[in-house]
């Protein structure tokens, strides 16, 4: 019973704190209330109300106040008397709110004043800034019948929204007048309340008289406090934030707090920053996870207390530092569709996949090109979802789970798109992603449907890891991902895609996936032959560990080729790069100047279903990269020049390499050689039937170009369709005379990649001869065929060639009239114009040949068709 007693006395005792009423019936002013300042220019007269009793001389300012917490909501009463005219140098203020005890110099905070010239004065109220004063109501003047006599029973009242209310009686009773209303917020806190005198009239002395202070509320407060924050201050402390003042000793009693999770009451409660904090200490550290604490028996400084529990949930999270993959993007709306009945907004998903609760508060995310955005306050418990969207599409999202705005929102690309999520030092990057469109593994899914990570904890990351959504929405926010398989994982050996010189001591190295960082940057796995070695340093070429740059103590020398060997490498998964694709050339190509690379040969009327190409010969000892060249056909109504390569084609010394639109077309309509001397050209010129030109530049600069015509082929031929021309000679123009001629139709009417069939060779005579003068076409693969070489001095040769028996009589007709390259071979079979064997026996081989200038030429040669005998 008499721990009750003492509790409501010490509630009793706080409450005179908040509502002050001091009458000076007990004769003093040092106690009930406490009154501070300068105390021995004041007494408590025999009426018992205080008056002042200053110097009696100089200018005077000197005050009393006490403390007090009632700025709003409240209600201020007293009565005063002046026994002398006020004036503008002789008045009395009494301070409704300051912000300090001092009321005689700078301050904040709002006071009565009456005093003004003249024997009218009105009651006025101010606001005071430092030593600026502004007058916010005025009263009406105030006609007396004693001018030196001033008595008045003021009432000051102030609500919740700042609304001032200013009431007298001039008769001293409470038949209130209103004096004026202004709302005025500037100022909503206070710590005292008083009275200041200030005089310049030494007999003024002791004629200030005040009496009956009473403040209240203005509208009685029977709420008890509510508990509106809770949150961790170190690892053992709480801090428990109040929505008003609190009475102190009820605030730091233990027993009225209660931690769920086994704490219990803690072991001291202290006022904290605020007269409306509290904070609480416990005997062990806090783990991370929700904790309840249950609040009761507190009470405001009105002694309303709080007699139904509170609960207030919290979440405690232990100082933890994310590092890379702990939280994934895991999902990703780039291309919503607008019709969709659900997720048709762009989001993306963040994952939590540590057991730990992980603070996201001011991590920062970007796309490729959207400057940082930060994230706002959050928490991701462990193994749960973020939805992250713009700030508008934040309420279509809340369906799915807990949703996260930004602003700016950086617009998701359709087909690609870098994004990363970083610490908020901005450096740290927590995880990173390079989506493409190809990653959908499904073309029809491309828009309307969610990129999902297959394995959010794997190692494994890249295409391999994402596929399209298979969930009813099209996508999965703030739920498992419909293609969740913890188990997946990359079971296919990395390879080497490229290697790109950037400067003759820096290379570019390009993987096929991700790598770990560790294995991609030690410079002992990396190493090129001729003496170059290992590089120095080893750098992550973007954030995607599928890229370095290896920097060479030695320079790469032009014209030498040099082979790169990557060891000691290996995917997510451990499978180690593929002993087939874990080297490249490392080639530093020499400079093209004007006749290094000269074209050599033009389809431009193609066989049905075929397509143009064009030919070039790199006639120096130099290895030359054609990605430097572009193509282009001047006369056409489009003459932009076309680039050949965007990657390194390095064109070795005297060979010849097929530029096309479809390089698997021409071979199968024409014998290539080398198939791997062809390029497909993206955006292949094209070339009129009848006549065009062809050129190739560097830059603005030709490095060859010459005109065709349809009319330049071989006047015996009856169709060209599906016949390309080819130069004879290099040494002199594309456009001399006769220098382009009809490929040969003895090799196919086109020599792609090969040496022309149309060639100049001064220094040869026409000859034919046989290879083997016996042949046994038995099948048995030893001299099945007769071999018939030729070479002619001339180009543009026709040539028949007629076999006989040694009677005379023709059986084999093995070619007629037919366009003959410069030198090449031709073979017999055996066979008759039927189709018939030949008997064994003695045959003569005849060959005529003639130009279209006129000139003729003519072989013979005997062989013997011969059988084994049984």
């Amino acid at each position: 019973m008499r721990k009750t007693l003492l509790f409501l006395l010490l509630l009793c005792t706080k409450l005179t704190f908040a509502q002050l009423n001091d009458n000076f019936a007990d004769g003093d002013f040092t106690n009930n209330p406490t009154w501070g300042g300068n105390t021995t220019y004041f007494t408590i007269n025999a009426n018992g109300q205080l008056q002042s009793n200053g110097p009696n001389s100089g200018a005077q300012n000197f005050y009393l106040s006490t403390p007090n917490a009632l700025a709003k909501n409240a209600v201020w009463e007293f009565f005063f008397q002046l026994n002398f005219d006020p004036t503008t140098a002789n008045f009395p203020r009494v301070y409704l709110v300051s912000n300090q005890a001092d009321l005689s110099g700078a301050l904040q905070g709002y006071f009565f004043q009456v005093g003004e010239t003249g024997a009218t004065d009105g009651f006025h109220l101010y606001r005071q800034n430092g030593t600026s004063t502004s007058q916010i109501i005025t009263g009406a003047a105030k006609p007396r019948g004693n001018t030196n006599l001033v008595t008045a029973r003021i009432r000051i009242t102030r609500d919740d929204n700042g609304k001032w209310e200013l009431y007298s009686d001039v008769n001293g009773g409470t038949n209130y007048t209103l004096e004026g209303t202004v709302t005025d917020n500037n100022y909503t806190t206070t710590t005292h309340f008083g009275v200041n005198c200030r005089y310049t009239t030494g007999s003024r002395f002791n004629q200030f008289i005040f009496d009956n202070f009473n403040i209240t509320d203005l509208i009685p407060d029977v709420t008890p406090p509510k508990v509106t924050a809770v949150k961790s201050l170190d690892a053992k402390t709480l801090e428990v934030t109040f929505d008003e003042p609190l009475n102190m000793v009820s605030a730091q009693t233990i027993a009225n707090y209660s931690l769920s999770n086994g704490r219990g009451n803690p072991i001291s409660a202290t006022m904290g920053s605020a007269n409306n904090i509290v904070n609480l200490i416990y005997t062990n550290n806090f783990t991370s996870g929700p904790y309840t604490l249950t609040v009761s028996n507190v009470a405001d400084t009105k002694g309303n207390a709080i007699t139904t529990p509170i609960a207030a949930q919290f979440i405690y999270v232990e100082p933890y530092t994310a590092k890379r993959g702990d939280v994934v993007i895991n999902e990703i709306m780039a291309a919503p569709i607008s019709t969709a009945a659900a997720l048709n907004k762009e989001y993306i998903e963040l994952y939590n996949t540590t057991d730990k609760y992980i603070i996201i508060t001011g991590w920062k995310y970007k796309d490729a090109t959207t400057s940082v955005t930060t994230l706002g306050a959050d928490t991701l418990a462990p193994k749960t979802y973020r939805i992250l969207s713009a700030v508008a599409d934040v309420d279509a999202f809340k369906v799915y789970g807990k949703t996260l705005g930004i602003a700016p929102w950086p617009s998701l690309n359709n087909d690609k798109d870098d994004l990363s999520l970083m610490l908020p030092d901005a450096s740290t990057i927590i995880d990173a992603v390079s989506y493409v469109d190809t990653w959908y593994q499904d073309n029809s899914k491309k828009t309307g449907y969610a990129l999902e990570l297959i394995n959010p904890t794997g190692t494994c990351g890249g295409a391999f890891n994402w596929m399209a959504s298979t969930g009813t929405n099209n996508g999965t926010p703030g739920a498992q991902n419909s293609v969740y398989n913890p188990q997946h994982t990359d079971n296919v050996a990395p390879k080497l895609l490229s290697a790109t010189i950037l400067s003759t001591t820096q290379i570019q190295i390009d993987f096929d996936k991700a790598i770990a960082s560790a294995m991609l940057t030690d410079v002992n796995n990396y190493s090129i032959n001729n003496g170059i070695g290992k590089p120095t340093l080893v750098e992550l070429n973007g954030t995607n560990n599928t890229s370095v740059k290896l920097t060479l103590a030695n320079a790469i020398a032009p014209n030498i080729e040099n082979l790169l060997t990557v060891s000691n490498l290996a995917n997510c998964a451990g499978i180690p790069i593929d002993p087939t694709a874990n080297t490249a050339l490392i080639l530093l190509a020499d400079q093209i100047n004007v006749g290094d690379i000269l074209i050599s040969e033009i389809l431009f009327n193609p066989k049905t279903g075929g397509f143009d190409f064009v030919e070039v010969y790199n006639t120096t000892n130099k290895i030359l990269d054609l990605k430097e060249l572009t193509i282009s056909n001047p006369t056409s109504t489009s003459t932009t020049k076309r680039a050949i390569s965007i990657t390194s084609v390095f064109i070795r010394p005297k060979t010849y390499w097929v530029l096309t639109a479809n390089p698997s077309v021409v071979q199968q309509q024409y014998q290539v050689k080398y198939p791997n001397q062809m390029v497909q050209i993206a955006s292949m010129p094209s070339y009129n039937n009848d006549k065009g030109t062809v050129a190739i530049w560097k830059g603005d600069v030709a490095m060859d170009q010459f005109d065709y015509t349809e009319k330049m082929h071989h006047a015996l031929l009856k169709d060209v369709k599906g016949v390309s021309l080819e130069r004879v000679s290099f040494l002199v123009s594309g456009n001399e005379p006769g220098n382009l001629q009809s490929a040969a139709a003895s090799v196919g009417f086109a020599t792609p990649t090969d040496k022309n069939s149309q060639s100049e060779d001064n220094g040869v005579k026409n000859s034919v001869v046989l290879a083997n003068k016996t042949f046994s076409p038995d099948n048995d693969g030893f001299e099945d065929l007769l071999q018939i070489d030729y070479r002619f001095k001339e180009n543009g040769n026709l040539a028949t060639i007629n076999i006989y028996t040694d009677k005379g009589i023709l059986v084999r007709r093995l070619a007629r009239n037919i366009t003959f390259s410069t030198q090449g071979t031709v073979t017999w079979d055996g066979l008759n114009d039927g189709g018939q064997l030949c008997k064994v026996g003695l045959y003569v081989i005849k060959t005529d040949i003639f130009t279209i200038k006129g000139s003729t030429d003519s072989f013979k040669q005997t062989c013997v068709l011969a059988s084994k005998l049984n």
